[in-house]
């Protein structure tokens, strides 16, 4: 019993540090985030702090670890109803989805503000990409369940379109001037799922996607050239690396109106192609850039190609 009460008191500490950590992550960032001040706040020493979690990079993988169980959780509740039809099933388990997005807003948001300022360096894609291999099983046996066996050839197609508008859900939940209910949000993408697998299920054409390919592209290793940095983050090296490297202020003023124009482009709605080819083409032939220019290319690539 001992053994057993240590053992819950050491599981709600983790929950207090896990919990603590997500707030001031949401607020200041990671890197602005020390361990010390999640040690103060949670009322222990940083030494107490390290016997649970060796360093900040494995704390913050553990909280994207709790933020998945949570979800799981939550998913499995409503699995569990057995009165509930498939699905009303799924439409409340998008619902679920959502909410937790909507729950974590300011957190989420903060990691894309840190990704596109300081890019990957705790490999978190790779780290979130294996919770996102269980989310594939689990959406193609939801859709099996909804739609029948005759649905597996178009299960790629169909978790696609349902990863697409999540996303598009999540920039409308994120927008403060915006209020929709997830609910409808939710029965609004299973009515899509419906017409949908209704259409393939008729017409029978060649799906898109085969589940291989899909399987596939989940569980291979990341292309080398795969950006794990964001265009903007090497337009502001950029800016710095002019600054200093440029002496000609013609050369100077030349490059950063064009990193400048080609910030702007590509916040826009819709990235004008002949706009970034044209600023990638002022920002040729400069001494001390090619490095990051040549990156730049390659990250601004699916730009080009929308």
């Amino acid at each position: 019993m001992m053994k057993d009460l240590l053992s819950t008191k050491s599981e709600e500490k983790k929950k207090l540090i896990l919990r603590t950590a997500m707030q001031l992550f949401a607020i200041k960032g990671v890197p602005a985030t020390s361990m010390q001040e999640i040690a103060d706040i949670c009322g222990m020493s940083k030494g107490s702090l390290y016997l649970q979690f060796k360093s900040k990079e494995e704390l913050e993988h553990s909280v994207f670890d709790y933020c998945y169980e949570m979800l799981q959780d939550h998913l499995l509740q409503v699995e569990r109803q057995p009165e509930l039809p498939p699905r009303e099933k799924l439409c409340r388990q998008v619902e679920v989805l959502l909410n937790l997005v909507l729950e974590l807003r300011e957190f989420l948001m903060m990691q894309l503000k840190d990704w596109i300022t300081n890019g990957d360096p705790n490999h978190k894609q790779h780290f979130i990409k294996k919770h996102n291999d269980q989310l594939f099983i689990f959406g193609k046996e939801k859709l099996i369940s909804l739609y029948g066996i005759d649905i597996s050839p178009y299960i790629a197609d169909l978790l696609m379109l349902a990863n697409g508008m999540i996303s598009s859900y999540t920039q409308l939940l994120f927008h403060p001037q915006v209020a929709i209910e997830t609910s409808r949000l939710a029965s609004h993408l299973v009515d899509l799922l419906d017409v949908t697998a209704a259409s393939l299920l008729r017409d029978r054409p060649q799906p898109l996607i085969s589940e291989e390919i899909l399987t596939g592209l989940s569980h291979k290793q990341p292309c080398r050239m795969q950006p794990s940095r964001h265009p903007l983050q090497v337009i502001k090296e950029l800016k710095t690396a002019s600054e200093d490297l440029l002496d000609d202020p013609r050369e100077r003023k030349h490059v950063l109106e064009s990193l400048q124009i080609l910030e702007d482009e590509i916040a826009a709605l819709r990235p004008r192609h002949a706009i970034i080819n044209g600023m990638l083409g002022n920002l040729t032939d400069f001494w001390g850039l090619e490095n990051q220019l040549l990156e730049l290319k390659v990250l601004l690539q699916p730009y080009l190609n929308k």
